[in-house]
């Protein structure tokens, strides 16, 4: 007998949502081989997702930030732009999406879906890492953050809602803190270094799948060919938004489905300080170098929680730190899994009469 139908949608900035979204799903097919999980998300989460075997149906893309060498700006125009977003996205979602049939949703970061599921008395779990955003700057966005804050909070502590908190400050009477959660490796670090043929130490250099990691790839690359390391080769994956060059003495990949497993592969990863790349190479245990957007608060709140103390700074510093970081020993492997977020979404779904089995 086929089990229930649930609705996984995912914030498409980046594709750290959809990577974690992902886990969450197999863990849950896992258990639960008849639960069919049905994606919605915008370019390119929407590709990671299908590259996952899972069905799926786009969305509007989520607009990137503004941003100009690394650093991020203008966020009061960015704040209009994801209205407008909201807007559009859920205009289709009225017309596009079946609640009669897929009767539960999972959203990391995806608040259209929310907004509606709410509406319609949908059992719904969010993954949030804060209850709205807070950059500062003008008085403008400060405003706009505050009406953001009290709009989110309105959604999260409706009936029928149920928040897994990435992160420990989101302070609701719904709220399970589950910790950061990151897909598994596809098999034994040895075995993948074979299957990737890594003979040479391996720095991995993996921005995250926005444009804003240019700048962080081009100091990368540029003190990697200063440094001359005979023994060591650079790997570059540039994501979905990033052109890969065809530059020598580099390798250079775009679109990669399953970093995760380079990630475990490499000897040391250079990335941006968000939740994916970076947590990837703390549970694999794989030396990192993590560097926040000038201003990006949750970039830096990463940062803290991980024990990490790197700035953004420290991409014009590379050429100190990649041989430091190359000479480090592997720290011991974390578990960075769902299954205690799974646990959670099992207990709250069976409580809204949505037995999974």
């Amino acid at each position: 007998m086929a089990g229930p139908a649930g609705y996984v949608a995912v914030n498409s900035l980046g594709l750290g949502h959809s990577a974690r979204a992902i886990a969450i799903a197999r863990e849950i097919q896992r258990r639960h081989p008849d639960v069919y999980l049905f994606f919605l998300a915008g370019a390119p989460a929407l590709d990671l997702a299908v590259s996952h075997g899972f069905d799926a149906m786009p969305l509007p893309p989520t607009p990137e930030w503004f941003h100009e060498g690394g650093r991020i700006h203008s966020m009061s125009r960015w704040y209009w732009e994801y209205a407008r977003y909201v807007r559009i996205a859920t205009k289709f979602l009225r017309g596009e999406a079946d609640w009669d049939h897929f009767r539960f949703l999972i959203s990391d970061g995806e608040m259209a879906t929310v907004r509606l599921a709410v509406r319609r008395q949908i059992p719904t779990v969010v993954i949030a890492h804060s209850i709205g955003q807070d950059f500062g700057g003008s008085f403008l966005t400060r405003r706009i953050e505050s009406f953001g804050r009290s709009w989110m909070r309105s959604l999260l502590t409706a009936k029928h809602v149920k928040v897994l908190a990435l992160e420990r400050n989101v302070d609701l009477p719904n709220v399970t803190y589950v910790g950061p959660i990151v897909r598994a490796p596809s098999g034994p670090r040895e075995k993948l270094r074979d299957d990737f043929v890594f003979l040479k130490k391996t720095i991995l250099v993996a921005p995250g799948g926005t444009s804003l990691g240019k700048f962080l790839i081009d100091e990368a690359v540029k003190a990697f060919r200063e440094l001359h390391l005979p023994d060591a080769q650079m790997i570059v994956v540039t994501g979905p938004k990033i052109a890969a060059p065809k530059d020598a003495d580099v390798f250079w990949r775009g679109f990669v489905p399953n970093l995760q497993d380079y990630v475990t592969a490499a000897d040391l990863v250079i990335t941006m300080a968000g939740k994916g790349t970076m947590y990837e190479a703390l549970a694999a245990g794989t030396p990192v170098i993590a560097v926040p957007a000038k201003g990006h608060v949750e970039a830096e709140r990463n940062l803290r929680a991980a024990g990490l103390t790197f700035a953004f700074e420290d991409a014009f510093r590379l050429r100190d730190l990649i041989p430091a970081k190359l000479a480090e020993p592997r720290s011991p492997p974390r578990d960075f899994g769902p299954a205690k977020a799974v646990d959670a979404i099992e207990g709250f779904l069976a409580a809204e009469g949505i037995a999974l089995d």
